[in-house]
């Protein structure tokens, strides 16, 4: 089980849509929110009382003041968030970045730092039976809004032999 992730909005959003939210604390001993992220998603439109509930959750650990964004990422023109996530990964070695922004997983990528998207999250819960089937639950986060490459979310489904439903 990984040690430490640390969380966008955009995954925490997207599984509360579907029901799944559950899947962060489940597959990683320490998801770390920081202060940015919170905000946003506090702001949402989601239910606040899930938020409160979250964020309470064990092994869930809120950071009550921004994270300092590191120069190496402040030069990427980021949501503060993304930026928040990303500048906390990078201070503290081991940790895993959890995001979907395409612009983030780029500078992620150029620092070395290890990341996971929303549709990653799903695929590992599958691995770790966790779930029975990863399809239902990418169809249900691609209604929700979660916006990818269908090409490659068709090729992620068959190396775990499934496919999404009327493709």
């Amino acid at each position: 089980m990984p040690d430490l992730w640390v969380c966008n909005a955009s995954p925490l959003i997207l599984l509360n849509r579907i029901g799944h939210l559950i899947l962060l604390t489940e597959l990683c001993e320490t998801l770390v929110i920081p202060k940015a992220v919170i905000d946003e998603v506090v702001s949402s439109k989601e239910d606040p009382l899930v938020w409160e509930s979250f964020f309470a959750s064990p092994g869930v650990k809120k950071s009550e003041i921004a994270v300092p964004i590191d120069p190496a990422i402040a030069g990427w023109d980021l949501g503060k968030g993304e930026s928040e996530v990303l500048s906390y990964a990078v201070a503290h070695s081991g940790s895993e970045a959890i995001l979907d922004d395409l612009a983030a997983r780029k500078c992620a990528r150029s620092l070395g730092i290890p990341l996971r998207g929303t549709v990653g999250i799903i695929l590992l819960a599958k691995k770790k039976n966790q779930i029975s089937k990863a399809s239902p639950l990418i169809q249900s986060l691609i209604d929700a809004g979660l916006r990818c490459d269908m090409k490659w979310i068709n090729e992620a489904l068959e190396l775990i032999g499934e496919k999404l439903e009327g493709v």
